[in-house]
C-alpha cells in the first residue's frame, strides 16, 4: 500500500482531474468500493441526509446488499457532480457515472474507464503502486486504525471470510504496537482490580 507521503501525491494529482473522476476517488475510498461497485452507482442509491449509500446484490461480489458511508467532503463533490451533470445531460436516471467521451456522451461508464483514470493520477503522482484497489485498502486499513472491530470491518467490506479482511488491513510494526499497548493497558488494569479483593479483609 502507498505511504502516507504517496497518499498526499495521489489527492495532489486527483485534485487535476475532472469533478467527475475526483468524486470517484473520494467515494472509492469513503466506501471502500471495489471497481464494479463503484462504476455501477446509481443517484437513487445515495440518502444524502445519513450520508450513507446503499449497494444493491446485483452489483456486489458477494451478491449481498450493503451500506456504507461517505464524509462530508464527498457529500459536496457529489452535489456538485450533480449539478454539472444535470446542465449537460439533463435529469438522466440510471447510472450516477456518466461517459463524456465523443465516442459514447453521455452512455455508463465501464470499469476500463476507472482503471484508465487511475492509472492517470498514478503516473501524474508518480506513484507506481496505485491501483483501484488501493482506495479499498486505504479505507479498511483506517477503520481498523479507528479501533473498528475486525466483525465490523468485514461487514463494511462485504467479506464473508474474514481472513479476507486480514488481507486488506495494513497496519505498520508501530501501529500494532501501541494497539497491544492500549490493549495490554485495559487488561493489566482489569487484573489489577481484581487482585485489589485479594487486600480486601474477609
Amino acid at each position: 500500500m502507498p505511504t502516507e507521503a504517496d497518499w498526499q501525491r495521489i489527492l495532489e494529482a486527483a485534485g487535476s482531474e475532472p469533478l467527475r473522476n475526483r468524486l470517484m476517488v473520494s467515494l472509492a475510498y469513503d466506501g471502500a468500493l471495489r471497481r464494479e461497485e463503484l462504476i455501477q452507482l446509481a443517484g437513487d442509491d445515495f440518502d444524502p441526509a445519513y450520508r450513507l449509500i446503499r449497494l444493491r446484490a446485483e452489483t456486489t461480489k458477494s451478491k449481498r446488499s450493503r451500506e456504507v458511508t461517505y464524509g462530508e467532503a464527498t457529500g459536496r463533490l457529489f452535489m456538485a457532480y450533480l449539478t454539472e451533470r444535470r446542465n449537460i445531460m439533463g435529469r438522466a436516471g440510471g447510472p450516477l457515472l456518466r461517459s463524456t467521451s465523443n465516442r459514447n456522451p453521455g452512455g455508463p461508464l465501464g470499469a476500463s474507464s476507472w482503471s484508465k483514470i487511475v492509472e492517470r493520477i498514478s503516473r501524474t503522482s508518480g506513484v507506481s503502486r496505485l491501483s483501484t484497489r488501493s482506495f479499498r485498502h486505504l479505507r479498511l486499513t483506517d477503520l481498523a486504525r479507528a479501533d473498528w472491530t475486525i466483525d465490523q470491518i468485514a461487514q463494511y467490506a462485504g467479506h464473508r471470510d474474514l481472513a479476507t479482511t486480514m488481507r486488506y488491513i495494513h497496519l505498520s510494526g508501530r501501529e500494532l504496537a501501541a494497539r497491544f499497548h492500549r490493549a495490554n493497558t485495559s487488561v493489566h488494569a482489569d487484573r489489577e482490580r481484581l487482585l485489589a479483593r485479594l487486600l480486601e479483609t474477609p
